[in-house]
């Protein structure tokens, strides 16, 4: 274990301001905070404290993940699996006594620490500092007490060894393609992945078992005509004949998966999914049923509610058609997938942003800009911090699908014809592609898809209009056009051959006559307007605009 100090750290004031446990406290409280905290870090298999043992430390995991087990007549029962973001040892600061469970570095751990004493400190000065700790302990949760068989309180034994082959797993995605297409092929990828999340909390060792069957637990509908799959998906009313078709799809794909023995007995929990009552259920189907329906009830592409009334559909039937502890565990993990915690596959975007701007230089200052503008627009509406997050991110990758767009294009140094036209409109939705891969970003790939929509209808790729255009979108619209107008352009050149940016007036000017055949969102338009011309009060109506969005981090 090696151990240092953090005060200087701005990575660590970052990672503590976007922390649950932190998120609502203001800059300077979070300063005050880092000053406290120490890093340890844990090598694989390395003890961090042992069940029984004092303690006085409570631990935020900024890198790695953490097994938690607890000895039951004489055998290792695994409780839950840690990662990054969240906290465990909690109780040493409320209260002294012994250690409850034993905590072990699965993988390189690297942890924030804050001691008791510390803790007390803060707490005089900050007492929601303690509301949110005592949060954190009302949402520890596990599966592990609340179980009575031996078959089942097996699932949670450390020593418990299972795998399954990941090769054949894409192939047999090809089923959900023909059963539903590609909106079936991304709900079931984000079910097997939320439920997976949700099962490290409550079941880890069943988390493998879980993720497959999410991945496959709706090929069954591949013995259903496809009209009749797109209107369940829909929500739209089915015949009773038609529902007691549907009824039989989980003994469908179970029955599918017969040839392939390991994989049956793995998933076969899941001809007990549509069961009306959770006690009825196994373990693995209670926690997939759960993340299921949720997922079916937000996705656009399913039900549509939206992530907060599908939450709320879940938590009416908690105790009834739901484990009221795995629909706890989602409400944890709707965190991951609504508040953006998706930095590896983000980074991953963000180097293919930068990889294109080798290929057209303009793309990446582009995006930044793009940014900053739809940031002062979204901060003028104040905004919730989910939006701000969602506009930042959005922002910034909106046009990572002209990654699919030939340079001859890009860099056209004159009005493209038609059909270079037709292929650079591809890119909005090549960029969404790339989003809706990422659990959770549907909303997100939906404001990218639209970037380029117009209030009029006449935009593309999908020709929406009004309030059919994400409100982030349209946001977005008036963004990406002022970027454009305001930023020099290989197709718009100054008589000496340089090329030539509008100045702030001249580009509002611009977009005033668009906004008059309704290319924006009206009432939005007004709001950026107020806003440039305090730019131009600032600037003049021929300023330079180059400094006006550093820093760019």
């Amino acid at each position: 274990m090696l151990e240092s100090s953090l005060t200087t750290d701005a990575s660590v004031h970052a990672f503590i301001s976007n922390n649950p446990l932190f998120y609502s406290l203001p800059p300077e409280v979070v300063a005050s905070i880092a000053e406290r905290l120490h890093e340890k870090t844990f090598a694989v298999g390395e003890s961090i404290f042992e069940e029984g043992s004092l303690g006085d430390s409570f631990y935020l995991i900024r890198k790695g993940t953490v097994r938690v087990t607890k000895l039951q007549m004489g055998e290792e029962m695994v409780l839950s699996e840690l990662g990054e973001g969240e906290g465990f040892g909690e109780m040493a600061l409320l209260i002294d006594q012994a250690r409850t469970a034993t905590v072990k570095a699965l993988s390189e751990v690297c942890a924030l620490v804050l001691n008791r004493d510390d803790f007390t400190s803060l707490t005089r000065t900050l007492p929601s500092l303690a509301v949110n700790m005592n949060k954190l302990l009302s949402e520890r949760v596990t599966l592990l007490d609340s179980v009575s068989s031996e078959e089942t309180k097996g699932k949670f034994r450390a020593n418990r060894s299972f795998t399954l082959d990941y090769s054949s797993l894409e192939l047999l995605m090809k089923l959900n393609e023909a059963a539903g297409g590609r909106y079936q092929v991304e709900h079931c990828k984000e079910c097997g992945q939320l439920a997976r999340e949700m099962s490290k909390m409550l079941c880890p060792m069943v988390s493998e078992e879980i993720l497959f069957a999410g991945y496959l637990h709706e090929i069954g509908k591949v013995s259903l005509p496809l009209e009749l799959v797109e209107r369940e998906r829909k929500d739209q009313e089915l015949t009773p004949e038609e529902r007691v078709r549907f009824s039989t799809i989980f003994e469908t794909a179970v029955a599918i998966l017969e040839p392939n023995p390991s994989l049956y007995h793995a998933v076969n929990f899941l001809s007990k999914l549509g069961q009306p009552d959770y006690q009825q259920m196994p373990l693995e189907a209670q926690i997939l049923r759960v993340a299921d329906d949720f997922l079916t009830y937000s996705s656009p592409h399913y039900h549509n509610l939206g992530v907060e009334a599908a939450l709320a559909r879940v938590q009416s039937q908690s105790g009834k058609t739901y484990n009221p502890r795995a629909v706890a565990a989602l409400e944890k993990n709707i965190r991951k997938f609504t508040e953006v915690r998706v930095d590896s596959q983000l980074s991953i975007l963000r180097m293919m942003v930068l990889a294109l701007d080798r290929k057209d230089n303009y793309t990446y200052r582009h995006s930044l800009d793009v940014r900053d503008m739809a940031l002062r627009i979204v901060h003028r509406l104040k905004l919730d911090r989910r939006a701000q997050e969602y506009t930042r991110i959005g922002a910034e990758l909106h046009d990572v699908g002209k990654i699919y767009v030939d340079e001859s294009i890009l860099n056209a140094p004159r009005k493209l014809t038609d059909d270079e036209f037709t292929i650079m409109k591809t890119h909005a939705a090549w960029s969404s592609e790339f989003l809706y891969d990422i659990p959770g970003m549907d909303e997100l790939a939906a404001i990218v898809r639209a970037h380029h929509e117009k209030f009029d209808g006449t935009g593309y790729p999908d020709g929406l209009a009004g309030e059919n255009i994400p409100y982030l979108a349209r946001i977005m619209t008036i963004a990406d056009v002022w970027s454009a107008l305001t930023t020099p352009r290989v197709y718009r050149l100054n008589k000496d051959g340089t090329r030539k940016a509008f100045g702030p007036a001249k580009a509002l000017s611009i977009m005033d006559e668009m906004n008059q055949i309704r290319h924006f969102d009206p009432d939005l338009f007004e709001v950026f307007r107020e806003i440039i011309h305090e730019i131009i009060e600032e600037i003049g109506p021929d300023g330079d605009l180059t400094e006006l969005y550093k820093p760019r981090a």
